[in-house]
């Protein structure tokens, strides 16, 4: 079945006289009954005539058919993707281009009826041999790898356009406008990128249109859809920045709760947006529902799940420490660090992290006799202690090289 489309496809005649005295004529079906016959031979100028017709009807179809594609094109590029609507404008540019295709050949087949009369519907096989039939097979293969290259070539500004607009964006160039203006090419043209918008972001945070970084960067969280990637780590640390700039910390994190529901993932992924976000709240002096965040994530955990239980709980100690809660903190360390000394094989590195944690939690609470006993546990040069001190630097607008 699918040779004989290809067959009708590739074969570029539009007429064929038998040796019996018949006139076959093809018209625009794909399927049965391609061609209208007739039970005698006219006149050459006639014929002529009518094929020039159905040329002018062809050229029409191939107008029609490319600017059905290239409207569908526009509009599904500018939509939210997803599997359905992909279907959804596959189905309707079939619909189209065959209803184009039927009202073509009922114009055909009415002009044969005005200028020849009734015919009878028959397949068409013009008598040729099997060398022009490979020929035609030939010339065929050719207009679809010519049909790949012109797609081809269609992508390839889409590149240059990718790298003019991250060229645009380094320090060197400075080019922020360009980078806006390439971005807006890009999208009209070529199927929504999360990428192009980051980087539209940086350039609209460079020229201090904090809104409309906002929303590209909101854009690309929507368009990398339901994964977490890496590139989505970057897009919440300044989604929460600017939505404070905007609006207030509040609402910066009411909007990070918002999109992070919208993602799938791991443990692990779940404790470093965790992590950002209460950063971002103490920053902000929005300590409330850190600890229970924390408490809700670990009871989310398989009980069996004892090395993400550590982990997680270890950041809940170091949020205690910078929330002041140092009483708190203590007994936190206290109990993390018997557990890692019962699997030092496994936590040798963490141990030593806790106790000098641990010791500047004592510190802060003037029991400095404690504090030397744990900086000396973690066997931590003491020129080096303050690096292990909990700490955080005020958040600044990550732009993602």
């Amino acid at each position: 079945m699918l040779k004989k489309y290809i067959q009708i496809l590739s074969n570029p005649l539009l007429y064929y006289s038998t040796k019996d005295g018949n006139s076959v004529f093809r018209n625009f079906s794909l399927f049965n009954q391609t061609g209208c016959r007739y039970s005698k031979i006219f006149e050459k100028p006639n014929i002529g005539k009518a094929l020039e017709y159905r040329i002018g009807l062809e050229n029409r179809y191939h107008l029609y058919c490319f600017l059905t594609i290239a409207v569908l094109y526009l509009l599904f590029i500018h939509i939210k993707f997803s599997i359905f609507a992909l279907l959804f404008f596959e189905i309707v540019g079939i619909i189209i281009i065959m209803s184009i295709r039927l009202k073509l050949s009922y114009k055909y087949h009415n002009y044969l009826l005005a200028c020849f009369g009734e015919y009878e519907s028959i397949e068409f096989e013009p008598p040729i041999n099997e060398r022009k039939k490979e020929e035609y097979l030939a010339l065929f293969r050719s207009k679809i790898i010519l049909t790949v290259i012109c797609i081809a070539l269609f992508l390839l500004p889409s590149l240059l356009l990718s790298f003019g607009i991250k060229h645009s964006l380094t320090p060197k160039h400075n080019g922020y406008k360009h980078a806006i203006v390439m971005s807006n090419i890009y999208n009209f043209i070529y199927p929504k990128n999360p990428k192009i918008y980051d980087m539209r972001a940086v350039a609209h945070y460079m020229q201090r249109d904090y809104e409309a970084a906002l929303k590209d960067y909101k854009k690309a969280l929507d368009l990398s859809g339901k994964r977490f990637t890496k590139d989505d780590i970057t897009r919440f640390e300044n989604l929460l920045l600017l939505q404070k700039r905007i609006t207030s910390s509040h609402d910066a994190v009411d909007i990070f709760n918002e999109y992070i529901t919208k993602k799938k993932m791991s443990i692990l992924e779940e404790a470093q947006m965790l992590w950002i976000k209460s950063i971002f709240k103490i920053e902000n002096s929005i300590i409330d529902s850190i600890l229970q965040d924390y408490d809700d994530l670990l009871s989310s955990l398989n009980p069996k799940d004892t090395k993400n239980q550590f982990y997680i709980s270890c950041d809940k100690a170091y949020m205690l420490y910078l929330m002041q809660m140092y009483d708190k903190a203590i007994n936190a360390y206290n109990a993390l660090i018997d557990y890692a000394q019962e699997n030092e094989k496994i936590f040798s590195k963490e141990l030593q992290s806790l106790y000098a944690e641990r010791g500047w939690a004592k510190k802060r609470l003037g029991d400095n006799a404690g504090a030397s006993i744990d900086f000396n546990a973690s066997k931590i040069p003491p020129e080096k202690l303050p690096e292990y001190e909990p700490q955080y630097q005020n958040q600044q607008f990550v732009n993602e090289k």
